[in-house]
């Protein structure tokens, strides 16, 4: 922890396990502290707190950020959501095992966010290729596309998610996405057809009505968003920060990555259109109290964009078709039209338009999957994010508030379950002395809301009365009221309220609408209509209708199907290694950086971080079975590797003892249980990763270079006799470099991870050429001469600096590090010159930068390499080398013979070499013979394995 305890100022601690008093005041003051620093992330051990600035932080999610976090501990770095999908993505790959995590919070404390970082994260760190390229793309197009069909604004969130997503992105074992698919749940389709005032419509209704041309506005009979009653009843139009029309070619464009056709996307646009004027279509009473269409015209027009006939559309509308009798062989049964009332009719006019939406939207969501290819086989694995709903507490709440807290009730039990419950209990039951913490376990409120046995919860009460004949919402009411009149999370307030005391906060629910929004029913007149559409899309969009045996099956209700898919989400998320971010909302009106200090401290409480946090300060990071333990972590120990004849016990209580000293503290470092090791500090099982992967990576570095003698004979042989015929009668040779054997790496490069973190922060670039340089600086009156790292990439050409660690805790471990000096993208180099000389000097040149003059060995083979991957740089030979240095001055450096300049001396401006081999002088290389090659492309880098 000496890093983390290094970065405790005025700012806070990164840890709140560092915290030198854990109460909830503190937890809250280091949050406050950070927030008004715009350090927005916090740990709890393993566990991230995300605090929503309302703003962009500059840089915090820049192309740096990217590179800077990219292969990090997450002890090396800040907190940050970059570390959290890095520490996945590593242990997903190490382990092959699928890792998923959970961002919970509360509606607008940033959710949908959080996991796009993420997403962008592994996109920018995981491989290239055509096909990968393609897959990743969907992915981030995904976003864009699914947020305009599935967010709306709302009073607390302009970018409210209004759908919970769990989207599975699968990786083949070296780490190249190959697939995923995303499932949906509890679309708010309810928001379709009414909302409150201040709030809107899904993003996707505004979009086409402001971001689409003329020509489709005008074959659609568009009109401005307050002429429309499912648009006009919120009072609000606009959201700043959206920009319709550069957010509707998003959309049209993310269309088209996941092959939406453009007759499709017409389709699309069609159907959001014919919802709207749907919601214009009114209703009056005739003389029989019968539902009539008040104005013609609107009907003419809906039944233009939904595809049908006019005449069809009015009967549907007004009308539903009842059946009497009895069914079976002899069944005989009546059918007849019934006509709706005014609000009856509203009612199904309403029920149409929300099943439609919700329809396209599961549409949707189909061909993002369709696109992404899901692969059902054990070779693959996945990296899963659950962004779902934030707890609801609004003015009125009805059944989604129920059905949404509900979920959240879900996802706090799981936290609970893996991080407070199964912790302690684990340690009780592998005999680790313990001293319990108590929490409070919301399984009570599951039970009262989900409970299949006595007594029902909730869900089942609220079934059972929709089976009945007269199953009303006051029936719910009052059999609810009589199963939890002592429950001391239920109260009921007749008329037509109750309360649930929910983990996060209590909650009044209106009971009106229950029973039918639970229900869930669509008519078949209204499937029929659809299926009848001359729009392809719409046709398609009730399946169901088609079934000979449609009338047969009891539809599940809506309590059941959350339910069931909540229950599915519970198993898949049991077969991941758990991540956790906790989104916390610093104050109820979206203003930047302001920190309202009652509404933080109620989230910290419910949320249970003083709980959890001191559980981690209590308790052990880490826990392993002994044999998982040995046969990751055996290489890392000279005792345990190769062979080890003991027990696995005893080997792991060897490997740690290696890894850590005593503690001044009290504290044991680790603790023997039954059948796992307990490890207190993460900054050990760091470290253990750590050595780890630098050992495996030794040996297979090792095994590489003794095969690449073999394969890559004739690769060498190729570079080698094309670096040569460069310099043929250009250039004085030395004659140890006619004979001298190419192999790529000269400083170690693949095992000098300082220095590979500085290549790697700028992405998946592959070395193809390492060695050590001196470089030249011009003052005003003399040359500094620095020693520096030359790493040539497939892209850049790299000069990186030894320094002293610039961190004094830091230093005490890590005395120097390596710092990026001078970095080349190819495409900007236009020219290198040489002497004609037999010394080593080569000046790189750089329209765009200032040129460099250094001093190579093995030049020959840098300037082969860098023709390779460089094409179009000149080669130039010449005694007088033009340099233009920083700030654009020029300086002139020559060269010339002399017997006391041996291979090569620069004496101020001025390079004395003595004779060399005359430069027609050319080696005798033999092409490789009776040698099965391998695929140079394959091969040819310094691959880190």
């Amino acid at each position: 922890r000496e890093a983390m305890a290094s970065r405790v100022n005025a700012a806070g601690v990164d840890d709140m396990v560092m915290l030198p008093k854990i109460t909830n005041d503190s937890i809250l003051e280091n949050l406050k502290k950070r927030y008004s620093a715009e350090q927005i992330y916090t740990y709890i051990g393993h566990v991230l707190i995300v605090m929503n600035p309302y703003k962009m932080i500059k840089d915090l999610y820049s192309e740096r950020a990217l590179r800077e976090y990219r292969g990090k501990y997450p002890y090396e770095e800040a907190p940050h959501v970059f570390a959290v999908a890095d520490d996945m993505y590593r242990h997903m790959l190490s382990e092959a095992c699928s890792h998923c995590v959970i961002i919970s919070g509360e509606s607008g404390a940033g959710k949908t966010e959080t996991s796009k970082h993420i997403m962008l994260y592994v996109a920018s760190v995981s491989g290239k290729g055509a096909e990968v390229s393609k897959v990743k793309d969907i992915i981030l197009e995904s976003n864009p596309l699914l947020e305009s069909f599935g967010n709306a604004k709302t009073i607390r969130n302009n970018n409210s998610s209004r759908f919970g997503k769990y989207m599975e992105i699968q990786f083949d074992l070296s780490g190249d996405p190959t697939g995923g698919r995303i499932t949906n749940y509890l679309l708010e389709k309810s928001r379709v057809v009414y909302q409150t005032e201040g709030e809107r419509n899904f993003h996707a209704f505004y979009l086409l009505l402001g971001g689409a041309d003329a020509s489709i506005r005008n074959t659609l009979h568009l009109q401005t968003p307050d002429k429309y009653h499912y648009l006009n009843q919120g009072n609000t139009y606009t959201v700043d920060g959206i920009d319709e029309k550069k957010e509707f070619d998003e959309v049209v464009h993310a269309m088209d990555v996941i092959g939406i056709r453009k007759e499709e996307q017409m389709q699309i646009w069609q159907l959001l259109a014919a919802i709207l004027t749907l919601g214009n279509i009114t209703f009056q009473p005739n003389a029989k109290d019968e539902a009539t269409i008040a104005d013609k015209s609107v009907l003419a027009t809906f039944a233009l964009l939904f595809g049908v006939d006019e005449f069809s559309a009015q009967n549907v509308l007004c009308t539903h078709t009842l059946s009497a009798g009895t069914q079976g062989k002899s069944a005989r049964v009546s059918v007849y039209a019934s006509p709706y009332d005014v609000s009856g009719a509203e009612f199904a006019r309403d029920a149409l338009a929300k099943a439609i939406y919700s329809r396209l939207f599961d549409w949707i969501v189909q061909r993002v999957n369709k696109a992404m290819g899901f692969k059902m086989c054990n070779d693959v694995i996945s990296l899963n994010i659950l962004d779902i709903y934030g707890f609801e507490i609004f003015g009125k709440n009805g059944f989604e508030q129920l059905c949404i807290n509900y979920v959240n009730e879900k996802l706090q039990q799981i936290f609970i379950e893996l991080t407070l419950k199964a912790e302690q209990e684990e340690y009780r039951e592998e005999g680790i002395p313990w001293e319990d913490i108590t929490y409070f376990n919301n399984k009570i409120c599951c039970d009262l809301i989900e409970s299949h046995q006595r007594p029902a919860g909730l869900f089942r009460i609220l079934d059972d009365v929709c089976t009945m004949p007269k199953g009303t919402d006051e029936k719910f009411l009052q059999q609810s009221a009589e199963t939890y009149s002592s429950h001391a999370h239920y109260q009921a307030q007749p008329p037509d309220q109750f309360i649930v005391k929910h983990y996060a906060g209590d909650v009044t629910y209106c009971i009106r609408g229950f029973c039918d929004k639970n229900r869930d029913i669509l008519s078949w007149d209204h499937m029929d209509l659809s299926c009848a559409s001359k729009n392809p899309l719409i046709a398609s969009l009730f399946p169901e209708a088609l079934n000979a045996d449609r009338d047969k099956k009891r539809p599940t209700t809506a309590g059941f199907k959350i339910k069931e898919s909540i229950q599915a989400l519970v198993a898949e998320l049991a077969k991941c290694k758990m991540h956790y971010i906790r989104c916390i909302k610093p104050n109820d009106h979206k203003r930047a950086l302001d920190f309202d200090g009652a509404r933080v401290m109620h989230q910290v409480q419910y949320l249970g971080l003083l709980e959890n946090t001191r559980i981690r300060r209590a308790g052990y990071a880490f826990r392993e079975l002994y044999s998982k333990f040995f046969f990751r972590f055996r290489v890392t120990c000279a005792q345990t590797w190769p062979q080890w004849t003991g027990s696995h016990e005893d080997a792991v209580e060897q490997i740690l003892k290696s890894f850590t000293a005593d503690s001044s503290s009290g504290k044991t470092p680790y603790l023997k249980g039954k059948t796992k090791i307990f490890v207190r500090a993460p900054e050990t099982v760091f470290a253990l990763e750590e050595a780890r992967d630098r050992k495996v990576q030794t040996y297979a570095n090792r095994l590489q270079r003794f095969f690449q003698q073999f394969t890559l004979a004739n690769y060498y042989y190729t570079l080698q006799r094309d670096g040569n015929a460069k310099l043929l009668n250009s250039k004085e040779r030395r004659r140890q470099s006619l004979a001298i054997q190419y192999r790529s790496d000269y400083i170690n490069y693949r095992e000098n991870y300082s220095l590979k973190a500085v290549i790697n922060s700028y992405g998946n670039e592959r070395v193809v050429f390492s060695h050590g340089v001196n470089t030249y600086e011009f003052g005003m009156l003399r040359v500094a001469k620095k020693r520096r790292a030359l790493v040539l990439s497939d892209t850049a050409l790299y000069l990186v600096a030894v320094v002293k660690n610039p961190d004094k805790e830091l230093r005490k471990r890590k005395p120097f590090v390596h710092v990026l000096v001078t970095r080349y993208e190819l495409k900007s180099i236009s020219a290198v010159t040489l002497t004609q000389l037999k010394d080593g000097f080569v000046a790189v040149h750089s329209p765009s930068q200032f040129d460099t003059l250094m001093e190579v060995r093995r030049k020959t083979e840098f300037v082969s390499m860098l023709l390779r991957h460089a094409k179009d740089v000149q080669i130039r030979f010449s005694n007088t080398i033009n340099l233009t240095i920083k700030a654009g001055k020029t300086k002139v450096v020559t060269a010339e013979k002399s017997p006391t300049g041996k291979d090569g001396v620069l004496k101020g401006r001025k390079i004395v070499v003595e004779d060399g081999l005359p430069s027609s002088t050319a080696p005798d290389i033999k092409s490789p013979a009776n040698i099965s090659m391998t695929s140079v492309s394959e091969y040819y880098e310094i691959r880190e394995v």
